[in-house]
């Protein structure tokens, strides 16, 4: 991927696409990845579904859609390049040193839902080929974006699935957060 040329990005690049693709669909099936392309009815790429970068290891279980939801590699730097310092992103799997960042310097101690969507919302506009921000890319409406993951964090289905939900953020601070 090109940093400084975006028109090479999104469903264009095979890289972004697969990380940009409904969960729901195989970016390797080329039938997939032509409907995409060429924005055909059967394949519109919206907000109402979760992307794979969203996913631990890139992919979703079918038997439990829940499983390593908000868990991904990609995701975790996003929220580290953000908040923690972009050198920190590289850091996933350790402990990243640095002397202040934006988490420090606004107090944050845990992680929160708004503060993992913004890191997502953040990384599909990363990914998108579109040059400047705006709420709505093509069929993709980043305000229904944000309100889905918000939802899933805040309007959890139950007592077994609010656990789940306090589960992930202790995980995602445990993963994110500088001390």
């Amino acid at each position: 991927i090109r940093t400084n040329d975006k028109h090479h990005r999104s469903f264009v690049s095979d890289a972004c696409g697969r990380l940009l693709c409904l969960t729901e669909w195989s970016w390797d099936d080329p039938v997939v990845r032509a409907g995409i392309r060429d924005c055909t009815v059967a394949f519109i790429v919206s907000e109402n579904s979760w992307p794979s970068f969203m996913y631990e290891n890139y992919k979703a279980d079918a038997n439990n859609l829940e499983h390593g939801l908000m868990k991904s590699r990609l995701l975790i730097m996003g929220f580290k390049a953000i908040f923690t310092s972009p050198s920190s992103a590289n850091e996933v799997d350790g402990e990243a040193k640095v002397k202040t960042c934006v988490a420090s310097i606004i107090g944050m101690r845990k992680v929160t839902p708004r503060v993992i969507v913004y890191a997502a919302c953040q990384i599909w506009f990363a990914l998108s080929s579109i040059n400047s921000w705006r709420t709505v890319d093509g069929d993709f409406d980043y305000q229904i974006f944000w309100t889905s993951i918000i939802d899933f964090f805040e309007d959890a289905p139950g007592p077994a699935a609010q656990t789940r939900v306090n589960d992930l953020l202790e995980w995602w601070t445990r993963q994110a957060v500088v001390h």
